[in-house]
């Protein structure tokens, strides 16, 4: 006998009604957001009396990713050549009350 792959007379007949009712039809999120509460009340409850100082991070850091979204992840900032920045703020300490003061 073989295993796997398709056989006859299984699966839904071509043409056939699905016949599914609409709670059956929930998609997962909204699945989960029956148990939303529930979920929030038990992380609340191991960040306030969990047993592990790691635990109690974890549940509070997952609370507020939930309440306020994940941080964004910033780009990486190229490396720049600070030295002429450094080179003009010499010459400006260099100069002291020397240096002219532009008020506009």
């Amino acid at each position: 006998m073989s295993r796997g792959g398709k056989r006859t007379g299984s699966g839904r007949p071509k043409g056939a009604r699905n016949r599914a009712n609409n709670d059956q039809k929930l998609t997962l999120s909204e699945l989960a957001k029956i148990h939303a509460p529930g979920a929030l009340n038990a992380l609340a409850e191991v960040m306030t009396e969990g047993q592990s100082e790691a635990a109690r991070v974890s549940a509070a850091i997952a609370i507020l990713d939930r309440a306020f979204g994940k941080p964004a992840i910033c780009p990486a900032i190229p490396e720049i050549d600070s030295e002429p920045f450094a080179r003009a703020l010499r010459e400006i300490r260099e100069a002291g009350s020397k240096a002219p003061i532009n008020r506009a």
